[in-house]
């Protein structure tokens, strides 16, 4: 975690915390997050040749990555305010090596006190749906 978001970690100003947050993950990683709201996120990620392996499609770590960034956004806008406890995926098949862009659909389907379950989707820019994720956060604040 960065040093921006170390200061937020225990702030109850949501809508800051979200826009530190999009910034460190633009910066970081080159997603961006056009919707972040009421428990859903949507991150987008342009590839680039670093993110494809020697097949040409994007490397599991690059997409698992996605997930776990939009999910925490999904995470952000509900409320929570902590880290990943865990997150499991269903690899369904390969991003289509013309794909010039990944994009994840995150919603949070339960919170409890301190946990709060996510479930997310990856497809590329033609539509196809190519992982399927679910992830568990835990409220530090």
């Amino acid at each position: 975690m960065g040093a921006l978001m170390q200061e937020f970690i225990h702030s109850e100003d949501i809508e800051k915390l979200i826009s530190v947050a999009r910034q460190e993950i633009l910066e970081k990683f080159g997603i961006v997050f056009p919707l972040v709201e009421d428990g859903k996120a949507r991150g987008e990620l342009v590839l680039r040749p670093e993110h494809r392996n020697h097949y040409g499609i994007p490397f599991g770590g690059i997409v698992f990555n996605l997930a776990d960034n939009t999910c925490g956004m999904a995470f952000l806008s509900a409320g929570g305010n902590g880290v990943t406890v865990s997150g499991s995926v269903n690899f369904l098949r390969g991003a289509d090596p013309k794909a010039e862009k990944l994009i994840c659909e995150a919603e949070v389907r339960k919170t409890g006190k301190h946990l709060f379950f996510i479930d997310a989707e990856i497809s590329d820019d033609f539509g196809t749906v190519l992982s399927e994720y679910s992830f568990v956060f835990t409220n530090l604040t």
